[in-house]
């Protein structure tokens, strides 16, 4: 944690990342602090989340989806959207929840390899060690190839969810 704080920090530009607790933070902020709190936004989002509940609809994600930027949220809709579609492609509702299951334990181990090669991005920028070619980083091709990476890495998690076999799930 002291390594990502000195690398890229917590607040101001370029800080690592943390809408939800962001979003915690200013609202409990106020109120920890003995300010004024904006009681009608409490309010009008409270009204919110009663009706989004009535609808099913599950408030949190909701309101974070709302509130967590685009460049974070688009990977979240696109796997949920991969989620819902290898979960619902057989007729066999056993064979359906062992690929959701499957689907979850892969993005698991994404978001956790992502995780740790973030670590290890950070150590290495605090050792001043820099194996980015920026100029190769900010041209038309290397989007490409980013993009290209990215579908393979969706084609990978539809295959490896669908291939998922129910006997094996026992």
């Amino acid at each position: 944690m002291m390594i990502l704080n000195d690398t890229f920090g917590f607040t101001g530009e370029g800080a690592l990342v943390a809408p939800q607790a962001n979003a915690m933070a200013a609202v409990i902020e106020p109120l920890m602090l003995g300010g004024s709190a904006p009681w009608l936004m409490y309010g009008i989002g409270a009204a919110i989340a009663i009706i989004l509940t009535l609808f099913k609809v599950p408030a949190l994600p909701f309101a974070l989806g709302m509130f967590i930027p685009i460049e974070l949220n688009l990977p979240l809709m696109i796997g949920g959207a991969v989620a819902w579609y290898v979960g619902s492609r057989s007729k066999d509702k056993a064979v359906n929840e062992a690929r959701k299951e499957k689907g979850t334990l892969v993005a698991s181990g994404f978001i956790a390899g992502g995780a740790l090669m973030g670590v290890v991005s950070a150590i290495m920028r605090f050792a001043d060690v820099n194996l980015v070619n920026t100029a190769w980083q900010s041209s038309t091709p290397a989007v490409w190839v980013a993009l290209g990476v990215y579908i393979l890495l969706i084609a990978y998690m539809i295959w490896a969810c669908k291939k998922t076999d129910v006997a094996e799930e026992k």
